[in-house]
C-alpha cells in the first residue's frame, strides 16, 4: 500500500496550480463569450510583518479558500486574490531598530508571507497581487486624494496631535504607553504632549447621513453595524446660545465694520447687524466704503486708517475684500487692537463668475503677516463651506496664515450675503454654543463648562481674572488622551474662569463658567450647559464643587414629592421650577423651551472628519505643494506618482523626514511654475486600503485607477471576511471612498461589501493572544513541514465555531492528520476495485448498494453545503468524519460515491482531494467539478423520536416511524407502561397529534 506522501503531494499541486494559474478569472459577460455567475471574495487586507504569520494569521485565509472553492464547483467566477498592505509605522520602526531602508524590509517581508500563505495551498489569482508600496499602486492614491480635493472634500486644518518634545516628533496612539501614571513615548519615555499642528483631512462627515441609512442594507453581523453606529454618533437635539459677560466687557468694545467688494451698510446683514449691536449698547463704526464699485487699495485703507477709532478696545471686522482692506489697515497700526474677524476673506484674488475683479490690480496681494499678527490680540476667521464665490479652500488659506479661530459654517445665503447672518453676531458677541438633547432640563442648568481647548481661552479674549491659573489647568489637560478624559471613575476637577458669566437664556440668570477635562473640545461646540440635577458627570462636579443644583424633571408630578437628590434623575417626567413650562411633558418641552430661547433644532455626529496627515517616512508621498505665490496647490495628474524617495536617515528631527531631502522638496508651482516645496506628509495607511478591493478588478491598469466596465462586474463584494478589530473604521473610510466614487460616476454601486463576516481569534495554547513577548506564538512552518498543509487546515477549520476565539491545542493537528490518513488507506485499500469499476462500470464487483451509506451521502451532501455557505466548517468536517465510518463499514463503496465523498471533502483538503482524483482517472481539477447534488427521498428519516405528553406535560418519549398516523401514534402512546401508570385507566377525552413531532393526551 502506498503511503501518504503529503509532502511530495503538496509540493506537486502547489508547484502545478502556479505553473497552470488554475485560478486566474477573465473579466465576466461584460467582455464576451459564455461566462459564469461571478463571485467576488475578499479577505482581509495583509500587513507583512517582520515576525511572519503565526498559526492564528491563516484561519481567515484558509476559511476564505474553502469557500472560494466550493463556489467555483458550484459554477461561478470566483475573484479571489491577495495583496500586501506595505506601508505604515511598523515597518518604519523596525528598519530604524536594525538599520535598514524601510523598502528593503517590506521586500523582505513581503517575500516571507508569500512563501507562506503558498504552504497553505491557497487559491489565489496571483495574477492579481498587488502591493501598496508599488509605484503604480499608489500612484492612484496620490490621484484618488486629488480627486477628493478638487471636490473640496480634502482640506488642510490644525488638530491636536501626541507630541514628543525630546524626540520632537508626532507619535501615533500605538507609541504613546503608560508609565508611573503618564502617557510618555515608547521611544524615550518623554511624557507626551497634545499639541496643535497643520493637518490634513477628508471629509467623511459630508458622507455621515448616508454612512448611516446604508447600514440596513447590508448582511453584516449585528454588533458590527452598532458599532458603526456608534463611532458615528449621531444626537439629535438643540444648540442654544449663552451670552457671555467677563472683564473685557466692562470697558465696551468698539467695532469697525468693513464691507466688501460693491457692498454697502444698507445691504445685505449689515442693517441687521447694526440693529443686533444698537440693541446690546455695543459702539460701532459701519462706513461706506470709497468708489466701493472699483476700488483702490490706497483710497480705502486710508479712509479707514483716516476715520475710524483703533485702540486695545476695538475689534475689527471685514467681510470679503473687507478682509483684505482690514490686513492692511493692521499692517499700519501703531498700537494693537483687540482682535480681527473676517468672513469670507481671502489673500489672492479669488475665483469668482460674479464680478469684474478690477481690485486685482489696484491692490498688492502680499501681507506682512508678522506684523498683522502683532497687533492683534485673537482672529477668528469664518468660512462659508458652501460659498459659492469664494473657494472654501480661499479662506482656509486665509486661515493658515493668521491662525487663531476657524469657524466653519453654512451661510443663510452664500458667501454671507443673507439679510441675517447669525454666524458673524456670534463671532462679534462673546457667547457660548452648546449642544444638547435635553433642552427640557434649561432651567435647571446652574453653570456652564467648556474645554481646555474652547477657543475662547486663547489670548484670553474674555480677560479672565485668574487667566494664569487656567492657562496652567490647560497644560495638564493637552498631557492627558481623550480616553483617559472621558473615563467615569476618573475623579473630575476644573477650574472657574474669574470674572466670567454666563446667561442662561430661560433664567436670565448670570451663571458661573468653569473649564474642565471632562468636556472634549471635538464634540459639539466644545461646551455643555450643566444641569447637575439631571446628568451623572454633573452632579458628581457639583458635589465637589459645592455648585448649585436645581430639579427641574420631576417623576412624581404633580405630587408634590419631588425626591431629595442623593444622585442625578436622568429620567423622563414633567417639568417643575421651569416658569410658564411647569406641569408640561419633558419632550414635549424640549422643543417648546428650545423655540422659545431662539435655539435651534440640530443634529450632532460625534465622528470627526478623517485626519490622513502622517510625519513619517515609509507612506503615500501626499501630491500637493506649496507656493509662496499661489498657496497650495495639486500636483497635476500628469505628473503622478509622485514618489517616494531614497532617504539616508529617515528618523524623526522635528519635522516630517521628507522635509529634511532637499532634492525631494524643492520643486516648481505647478501653477505658475515659480518656485514651490512639496508637502513633506505621508498619508495615512488606510488610505491604501481603503480602496484595494477595487484595484483588484483591475490591477494592471497604467491608464486609470480601474476599468469601469471590470470594476462594475465584479463589484460589490459578495463576502468579505475580516477581523472584528477592524469593525470600524476601515470599513467606514471603505464605505466613504465607494460612495465618493459612485458620486463621481466611477461605481454604478454604493456599498462595497454586501456580505461580512468575522474570524474568530486563534489564541495561544495559555488562552492569551499570541504574541512574542509572552512566549506562545506557534509558527505554522513547523506543523506544515510535520503534518502537511490539509492536515493544518483541517484542524484550523475542526477547532470550534469560525466566529469564536480558540486557544490553539498543540494535540488537535494530531486528529486531522489521522482523519487524512484514513482516507488515504481507504482508497488504497479499495483503488483497485475503483479503477475496475471506472474502467467497465456494467461489470462493477463492487457489490450492492448500501442503502445506509447512500442515505447518510445524501444527508452528508446538504449538511456540508448549508454548512459550508453559513461558514459553519467545524460542523461540515464533523460530518465528513461520520461519513467516512459509513464508507469504512462498508469496506468498498461505488466510485460515483467516493468522487462525492472526494467533491465534499476538497476545499478543506485541496492537495490529497486532488491526487487521488488524479489517480481516479480525471484530468482536469477537482476545484472545476460539479458540487454534488443531495437525493430529496433519501436524507428524509425512516423514525422519529416521538414525544408524548399528558395535558401538556411530557411523560414518555418513543422511536415511531416517520409516516406514522394519529391512530398508529396513539395506539403506540397507550401501549407504554409510563403512559400508562399516569391514566390509570382514564380513556383520554382529546387526543391533539403534530406529525413528526408529538402527540398529546388531554385527560
Amino acid at each position: 500500500m502506498a503511503k501518504y506522501d503529503f509532502k511530495k503531494i503538496e509540493k506537486k499541486w502547489q508547484k502545478r496550480w502556479l505553473e497552470d494559474k488554475a485560478f486566474s478569472v477573465g473579466d465576466g459577460s461584460s467582455f464576451g463569450g459564455k461566462a459564469k455567475p461571478k463571485f467576488y471574495q475578499l479577505e482581509t487586507f495583509p500587513y507583512p510583518s517582520a515576525e511572519g504569520l503565526h498559526v492564528g494569521h491563516p484561519k481567515g485565509y484558509i476559511a476564505e479558500d474553502v469557500h472560494a472553492r466550493y463556489m467555483r464547483m458550484r459554477g461561478k467566477e470566483v475573484l479571489y486574490s491577495i495583496g500586501w498592505d506595505a506601508f505604515g509605522l511598523p515597518t518604519e520602526n523596525y528598519a530604524i531598530r536594525v538599520g535598514k531602508n524601510p523598502k528593503e524590509v517590506a521586500e523582505a517581508n513581503i517575500k516571507n508571507f508569500k512563501r507562506q500563505v503558498q504552504m497553505f495551498g491557497l487559491s489565489y489569482d496571483w495574477d492579481r497581487e498587488i502591493n501598496t508600496s508599488d509605484p503604480e499602486y499608489y500612484k492612484w492614491t496620490q490621484w484618488l486624494f486629488l480627486e477628493l480635493y478638487k471636490k473640496g472634500l480634502a482640506y488642510r486644518a490644525k488638530a491636536k496631535v501626541n507630541w514628543c518634545p525630546s524626540d520632537m516628533t508626532v507619535l501615533a496612539n500605538e507609541q504613546v504607553v503608560q508609565k508611573d501614571g503618564k502617557n510618555v513615548c515608547e521611544r524615550c519615555k518623554s511624557e507626551v504632549v497634545q499639541k496643535d499642528m497643520a493637518q490634513w483631512f477628508l471629509k467623511i462627515t459630508d458622507y455621515v447621513e448616508r454612512l448611516l441609512s446604508d447600514l440596513k442594507n447590508l448582511d453584516w453581523p449585528e454588533a458590527t453595524i452598532k458599532r458603526q453606529k456608534d463611532w458615528i454618533g449621531k444626537s439629535e437635539g438643540a444648540e442654544i446660545r449663552f451670552e457671555v459677560k467677563g472683564e473685557r466687557l466692562e470697558v465696551k468694545p468698539n467695532f469697525v465694520l468693513l464691507h466688501g467688494f460693491t457692498g454697502s451698510t444698507r445691504k445685505n446683514y449689515f442693517p441687521w447687524l447694526s440693529g443686533e449691536l444698537r440693541k446690546r449698547g455695543l459702539d460701532f463704526y459701519a462706513p461706506d466704503l470709497p468708489n466701493t464699485e472699483s476700488p483702490t487699495e490706497e483710497e480705502q485703507v486710508s479712509f479707514v486708517l483716516k476715520n475710524a477709532k483703533f485702540d486695545r478696545n476695538t475689534i475689527l471686522f471685514g467681510h470679503s475684500l473687507g478682509t483684505v482692506v482690514a490686513m492692511k489697515v493692521l499692517e499700519k497700526l501703531e498700537q494693537p487692537i483687540a482682535g480681527v474677524i473676517l468672513a469670507g476673506g481671502f489673500i489672492r484674488p479669488p475665483s469668482t463668475r460674479l464680478h469684474n475683479r478690477n481690485y486685482e490690480k489696484t491692490f498688492t496681494w502680499k501681507f506682512d503677516f508678522k506684523k498683522i499678527k502683532s497687533n492683534i490680540g485673537f482672529v477668528k476667521v469664518l468660512v462659508d463651506e458652501k460659498d459659492d464665490r469664494v473657494l472654501p479652500s480661499q479662506t482656509l488659506e486665509l486661515y493658515e496664515n493668521l491662525g487663531g479661530e476657524l469657524i466653519k459654517t453654512v451661510a443663510n445665503r452664500g458667501h454671507f450675503c443673507g439679510v441675517e447672518e447669525p454666524k458673524i453676531l456670534d463671532a462679534l458677541v462673546p457667547s457660548i454654543r452648546v449642544f444638547t438633547t435635553r433642552a427640557d432640563t434649561l432651567f435647571g442648568a446652574t453653570y456652564l463648562v467648556i474645554s481646555p481647548e474652547h477657543k475662547l481661552l486663547e489670548n484670553n479674549e474674555l480677560r479672565i481674572r485668574n487667566y494664569e491659573e487656567v492657562k496652567s489647568y490647560i497644560e495638564k489637560a493637552k498631557k492627558k488622551t481623550e480616553l483617559e478624559r472621558m473615563m467615569e471613575t476618573k475623579e473630575k476637577t476644573g477650574v472657574e474662569l474669574g470674572g466670567v458669566k454666563a446667561i442662561n437664556p430661560a433664567t436670565k440668570e448670570e451663571i458661573p463658567v468653569w473649564v474642565a477635562d471632562y468636556v472634549l473640545g471635538s464634540y459639539g461646540a466644545g461646551a455643555i450647559m450643566a444641569v447637575p440635577a439631571h446628568d451623572e458627570r454633573d452632579f458628581e462636579f457639583a458635589k465637589k464643587f459645592d455648585l448649585p443644583i436645581r430639579m427641574v424633571i420631576c417623576p412624581h408630578y404633580p405630587a408634590k414629592t419631588c425626591p431629595v437628590l442623593d444622585k442625578a434623575y436622568i429620567g423622563e417626567g414633567h417639568l417643575v421650577d421651569s416658569g410658564k413650562f411647569d406641569g408640561m411633558d419633558s419632550g414635549k418641552a424640549k422643543w417648546e423651551i428650545t423655540k422659545e430661547v431662539g435655539g435651534e433644532k440640530k443634529v450632532q455626529y460625534k465622528i470627526r472628519d478623517w485626519s490622513v496627515s502622517r510625519q513619517r517616512y515609509w507612506g503615500v508621498p501626499i501630491p500637493m505643494v506649496h507656493c509662496v505665490k499661489c498657496g497650495i496647490q495639486p500636483v497635476a495628474d500628469k505628473d503622478l506618482p509622485v514618489l517616494l524617495p531614497d532617504l539616508e536617515d529617515y528618523r524623526p528631527k522635528g519635522k516630517p523626514p521628507l522635509a529634511s531631502s532637499e532634492k525631494f522638496i524643492k520643486t516648481n508651482c505647478p501653477k505658475c511654475g515659480g518656485k514651490a516645496e512639496r508637502e513633506p506628509e505621508t498619508l495615512d495607511t488606510f488610505v491604501d486600503s481603503s480602496w484595494y478591493y477595487l484595484r483588484y478588478t483591475d490591477p494592471k491598469n497604467a491608464e486609470e485607477i480601474f476599468d469601469k466596465k471590470k470594476v462594475n462586474h465584479w463589484m460589490p463584494v459578495d463576502l468579505y471576511v475580516i477581523g472584528a478589530e477592524h469593525a470600524v473604521l476601515h470599513l467606514l473610510y471603505s464605505r466613504f471612498i465607494t460612495k465618493f466614487l459612485h458620486d463621481e460616476g466611477y461605481l454604478k454601486f454604493t456599498e462595497p461589501f454586501l456580505k461580512l463576516r468575522h474570524v474568530g481569534l486563534i489564541r495561544g495554547s495559555d488562552g492569551q493572544k499570541m504574541s512574542k513577548s509572552r512566549g506562545n506564538v506557534v509558527n505554522p512552518d513547523t506543523l506544515i513541514k510535520e503534518f502537511g498543509a490539509d492536515s493544518f487546515r483541517v484542524y484550523e477549520m475542526f477547532m470550534g465555531p469560525f466566529e469564536d476565539g480558540q486557544p490553539w491545542d498543540p494535540q488537535g493537528i494530531l486528529g486531522a492528520e489521522r482523519f487524512l490518513k484514513r482516507i488515504h488507506r481507504f482508497f488504497e485499500e479499495n483503488k483497485e476495485d475503483l479503477l475496475a469499476e471506472i474502467a467497465s462500470p456494467h461489470l462493477s464487483s463492487v457489490g450492492p448498494e448500501n442503502v445506509a451509506t447512500k442515505r447518510q451521502l445524501s444527508k452528508s451532501i446538504k449538511k456540508i453545503t448549508e454548512d459550508i455557505l453559513g461558514l459553519h466548517f467545524n460542523t461540515a468536517i464533523s460530518t465528513l468524519m461520520t461519513l467516512l465510518y459509513y464508507f469504512e463499514a462498508d469496506n468498498i463503496t461505488h466510485v460515483t460515491d467516493f468522487e462525492k465523498f472526494l467533491k465534499l471533502l476538497h476545499p478543506f483538503a485541496p492537495h490529497m482531494t486532488q491526487e487521488i482524483w488524479e489517480a481516479l482517472g480525471h484530468k482536469d481539477y477537482i476545484t472545476f467539478a460539479e458540487w454534488p447534488e443531495y437525493d430529496p427521498k433519501l436524507i428524509k428519516d425512516e423514525t422519529f423520536t416521538l414525544v408524548v405528553q399528558i395535558n401538556g406535560r411530557v411523560r414518555d418519549t418513543v422511536e415511531a416511524e416517520a409516516e406514522i398516523s394519529q391512530a398508529e401514534a396513539e395506539k403506540l402512546a397507550l401501549g407504554r407502561e409510563k403512559v400508562s401508570a399516569y391514566l390509570k385507566g382514564v380513556k383520554p377525552k382529546k387526543v391533539i397529534f403534530v406529525p413528526g413531532r408529538l402527540i398529546n393526551l388531554v385527560v
